[in-house]
């Protein structure tokens, strides 16, 4: 028996003698078994039991009165709705597990209705007390009154005790602990971690620098200000999107040993304002000793930092394959943890997300390479229709695998207004891993603690009554926080390992704990912040199945060094202390190494000469055959109509003209109608068309207000408006427009589509699948309301109700290429990966140049680790549309796995240019959908792709924009720059000549003209062409430097 083992056994024994005998009921015999198998007990081969799963609500009993404030006074401030976090820690070092719970606060209108009492230092009163907790925040100064976020807790002072870091909105609080039965000191301003008065949220301590301290990190939200207390109340339908505000840059704070902490952060390469941070983890990605940073970003890519070792990190998460998800989208990242779920010695991560989000596993493949497994490890579906925050991994049962605790809750807490599918109270989950990595949901046989619905945030998962189970403690927003009791049934053992580091940091967070019982060995890493902005029990929880002895405790510290002990006895804490060590310790080296995004120098498939030449692809509805009325035909109708004829014949040519792009023809039509009171309204409709091909929204919306007037019982020109209102972002009232045309033709097929798309755009499923049954019922034979309505019930992973849309469509021969792709998503999704080949095989023989059957069929068979076979569809499907940010993104994570390297980083780079320019082009093509001759969305589709350097659909963009309107001098003038970029001199100098021709006072065509001339090897002509240009704008900066380098060239000769 190991010295240290010894050394546990007779502590707990004699603390287990000095307590009465109802503290024994419960501890004893857990304290007894390891003496007995020690004397008797063979180690049997580790097995999954079939353990029942049951939590109680014990809150009240065990005394805890916490109830969060949230400050929230229907304004809908984006902070009111976040919540907070809470932290598992042993402050008065006396065994006992006390929580720390943090409170938000008041805000601008809050009616405080109860009293704002801070945070909570929730202390454990042990056994004797029936474990129970009491309040001693304000006893020990730490009852901080700011508007709080998140906690963690770390000895960054090395002596022996733990210290509280708080994150708030506005200035952050560090509480050093100054030893048990004492007080806690602020030390926020001495330590300069306080001076950022931002919206700080998660926060983690680990030594990053591996020199026995613990540095701090600390994330930011976003840019937050309130409007003046005097404004009034305002009740916005809904929280603004995070992508509304600014994000804001984060802080790593390294510890100097003194007291103080340094913000590093910009010369350890982490300073960023792009991320919106919420959960953040430290986990040695590559396993060469050193913690890696990962930090979850909401509505924006998440980042993964790893530590060079060196002082400094690199940003690896898009190659490491956990930026995006598997569709290559970013999510709403909330709560973090990491670890092994299947049981392979690779630390896997798990995060939450937004509603009809799933909540994501990033499955490791390798040592710093991740793949999503959301779906086929169980987790996608059951997490669809929640919103999620809280997660922990945690073996909840014992039987020595990671399973999962997630806290759930919305952000509106109107939420049913909108979407009937939604609740802003929702029942947390429970999954239960069956030790291959894949999750089944357990709620609903858990416990009544499962059946409540809560507005949950923050999760924390320990054992705060020593019985060797883990239990759970939740914060919820604006309502009193949960201690669920692990009251499981099972046979199974366990063993809690609390590390303490002698060399390393006295925590010992980045050591690396690996048990092995008969062969099975588990692993874990030892950490501090995880969740959402919470902390889960300083020691580390290993569930042993049936192991009855473990054959040894293997530590890799973080200095380094490794220790084992052996012959360890189950079911108790086991306190380990790192040696004291000599010499130098070579750490390990990296596993695997991330290769980071740089030039690639290497492109021999052409990546980068196929991405400039890739057409522009327009969406199905616009490339299908424009039903353009025939123009002699019509023509021939008014001209030989009486005078005072028919007027819908004077219309229809009118209508004619427009659609044949014979625009001022159209015009002087549609105004001779406006004088008649039966055409008026109509005409302004057509009137209202023109404008907007023009690109003149304002006018356009005036006409269609002048159609209303002149005739309110029309659809079209409430539909048009709803457009318009669509392309302006002004989604609430175009919802309205939408209905009101319906109120006026219940057949119009165009509202139905647009409106439910319009809902489905704001997460409101439940009114899009309404308003598509309506359609439908009216509307039988409407093939893309049935197929609409599909894509719906799929992101409610209403998997057989969309199956049946689509199998209908396929039985009645409106299968569009989208149908099949759609129904192979469902068949995958609802666990049918065979028949969604089949429906993919099939829809690729009917639609052979389709590129979202392809891109379906890659990612299909990469799934099924058929790479090579999927290598060439995943290939046609980016050649045949550019913008299949999907397509590429599984390319580019394709050709790295298969080892082709160069590749792999410019695919990647390519699909991060299209993620970064996703919501632009997406909105100006839906533009186009909505009116195929809306010229201004044309050019500003053009602009995206030239900043793409698509320069190909940029030029066809330019021209469609052109075809639709002549006059269209900036399309013109971007033209002539593309042809500038390509050296095409000749059609450069074409170009810009006509554009002077339609107005020669256009200060950038005289620009253009003089660079098109100097490539011409003209500069007189080009001299002359600048000299023009500031003539007509003395101002203009780019002719004046043109100039400029013409003479300095002319006198260096």
């Amino acid at each position: 028996m190991s010295s240290e083992l010894l050394v546990e056994l007779t502590d707990a024994w004699q603390k287990w003698q000095e307590g009465d005998t109802t503290s024994r009921v419960r501890a004893g015999l857990s304290l007894l078994l390891p003496i007995f198998c020690l004397l008797s007990c063979d180690t049997g081969q580790v097995e999954h039991g079939a353990p029942s799963v049951l939590f109680h609500d014990v809150t009240e009993s065990a005394g805890i009165r916490f109830r969060h404030t949230n400050g929230s006074s229907g304004r809908k401030y984006v902070v009111e709705t976040m919540g907070s976090g809470a932290a598992a820690l042993d402050y008065d070092m006396d065994g006992n597990i006390d929580l720390y719970v943090v409170d938000s606060g008041s805000l601008p209108g809050y009616a405080k209705t109860t009293p704002v009492t801070g945070n909570a230092l929730l202390g454990n009163d042990g056994a004797l007390a029936g474990w129970t907790f009491t309040d001693h925040a304000a006893e020990f100064g730490v009852d901080d009154r700011g508007y709080g976020m998140g906690v963690t807790v770390g000895d960054y002072d090395n002596d022996q005790d733990p210290d509280i870091f708080v994150t708030n909105v506005g200035p952050n609080r560090l509480f050093r602990n100054e030893g048990p039965a004492t007080r806690f000191m602020d030390r926020s301003a001495i330590s300069d971690v306080g001076q950022d008065t931002s919206w700080s949220t998660g926060a983690a301590f680990a030594d990053v620098d591996l020199d026995g301290d613990l540095d701090l990190y600390v994330a930011n939200y976003l840019q937050l200000s309130f409007p003046p207390a005097d404004s009034g109340l305002s009740r916005p339908r809904r929280h603004i999107a995070p992508t509304e505000y600014p994000g804001r840059r984060d802080f790593l704070y390294r510890n100097d040993e003194d007291g103080s902490f340094v913000d590093i952060t910009e010369a350890a390469g982490l300073l960023s304002l792009e991320g919106r941070q919420l959960g953040v983890i430290f986990l040695d990605i590559d396993e060469d000793g050193d913690p890696d940073l990962f930090q979850g970003n909401d509505a924006t890519p998440n980042a993964l930092y790893r530590n060079e070792g060196d002082g400094t990190f690199v940003e690896v998460g898009l190659l490491a394959g956990v930026a995006f998800n598997g569709s290559g989208q970013p999510e709403g990242t909330m709560g973090v943890d990491a670890g092994d779920v299947d049981g392979d010695g690779l630390q896997d991560l798990v995060m939450t997300n937004f509603q009809w989000e799933s909540n994501t596993l990033y499955r490791a493949l390798s040592a710093g390479g991740f793949g999503d497994a959301s779906r086929e490890s169980g987790l996608g579906g059951p997490s669809f229709d929640r919103l999620a925050f809280g997660i922990n991994l945690v073996d909840v049962d014992n039987d020595g695998d990671q399973d999962l605790f997630v806290a759930n809750g919305h952000i509106d807490e109107d939420i049913e207004r909108f979407d009937p599918q939604a609740a802003y109270g929702q029942p947390d989950q429970l999954f239960l891993n069956d030790g291959g990595g894949r999750f089944a949901d357990v709620s609903g046989t858990a416990g009544l603690a499962f059946e409540a619905p809560f507005v949950s945030r923050g999760s924390v998962a320990f054992d705060y009554d020593n019985d060797g189970d883990q239990d759970l403690f939740v914060v919820n927003s604006g309502q009193p926080a949960r201690l669920l009791r692990n009251d499981s049934s099972t046979n199974n053992h366990w063993l809690a390992i609390e590390p303490v580091g002698r060399v390393s940091n006295r925590n010992g967070y980045g050591a690396r704990v690996r048990v092995v019982c008969a062969g099975h060995g588990w692993l874990q890493e030892h950490r501090s912040g995880v969740s959402y902005l919470s902390q889960d029990d300083p020691r580390l929880h290993f569930g042993l199945g049936s192991c009855t002895a473990v054959d040894s405790v293997n530590i890799r510290w973080p200095s380094g060094h490794s220790q084992s002990v052996t012959a360890v006895a189950v079911d108790r804490v086991l306190r380990i202390e790192e040696p004291e060590y000599s010499g130098v310790v070579v750490l390990p080296s990296a596993t695997q190494v991330i290769p980071t995004s740089g030039p690639v120098e290497l492109d021999s498939l052409g990546i980068a000469t196929t991405w400039e030449r890739a057409p522009m692809v327009l969406p199905t509805e616009v490339r299908a055959k424009r039903d353009v009325p025939e123009l002699d035909a019509a023509r021939n109708a008014y001209e030989s109509a009486p005078p005072n004829g028919d007027p819908s014949i004077r219309m229809e040519y009118a209508e004619a003209l427009r659609l044949n792009r014979h625009h001022d023809e159209a015009e002087a039509i549609y105004v001779q109608a406006l004088r008649a009171p039966e055409t008026q309204a109509v005409a302004n409709v057509g009137l209202g068309q023109l404008e907007l091909s023009r690109g003149d929204l304002p006018a356009a919306q005036s006409r269609y207000r002048d159609a209303i007037a002149a005739d309110d019982g029309l659809a079209e020109p409430h539909y048009f408006t709803g457009n318009l209102l669509v392309r302006q972002g002004d989604l609430a009232a175009a919802v309205l427009s939408y209905e009101r045309a319906l109120e006026r033709d219940p057949t119009h097929l165009g509202s139905y589509v647009n409106l439910a798309s319009v809902h489905a755009r704001q997460t409101d499923y439940g009114p899009a699948v309404e308003t598509l049954r309506r359609g439908i019922r009216v509307l039988a034979d409407a093939g893309e309301l049935r197929q609409q309505l599909a894509r719906i019930l799929f992101v409610q992973a209403r998997y057989d109700e969309a199956a049946e849309q689509l199998r209908q469509l396929i039985d009645d021969g409106k299968a569009t290429a989208g149908v099949f792709a759609l129904l192979a998503r469902v068949e995958a999704d609802g666990g049918h990966p065979d028949k969604s080949l089949q429906w993919l095989r099939l829809g690729l023989q009917e639609h052979t140049d389709d590129a979202q059957l392809s891109t379906r069929l890659g990612v299909a068979l990469v799934e099924r680790q058929s790479r090579r076979d999927a290598l060439p569809h995943l290939q046609r499907a980016v050649a045949l549309d550019a913008d299949q940010e999907e397509a590429r993104y599984h390319l580019g994570r394709l050709y790295l796995q298969l080892g082709m390297q160069a590749a792999g980083e410019a695919t990647l780079a390519l699909f991060q240019r299209l993620q970064r320019h996703h919501t632009d082009i997406l909105d100006f093509k839906t533009a186009i959908v909505l009116n195929p001759d809306d010229a201004q969305a044309y050019f500003a589709l053009g602009a995206v792709y030239s900043r793409l350097g698509r320069l190909t659909a940029a030029s066809q963009a330019y021209r469609a924009a052109l075809t639709i309107n002549r006059s269209h001098l900036d399309a013109l003038n971007n033209l002539g720059n593309i042809h500038l970029r390509r050296r095409e001199v000749d059609d450069a100098l074409r170009v810009f000549g006509q554009l002077l021709e339609r107005d020669s006072t256009y200060v950038r065509g005289h620009n253009g003209l003089g660079s098109a001339w100097v490539l011409a090897g003209n500069p007189t002509r080009a001299a002359a062409s600048f000299r023009k240009a500031l003539e007509l704008d003395p101002q203009y900066g780019p002719a004046r430097a043109a100039l400029a380098r013409l003479r300095a060239g002319a006198g260096g000769r």
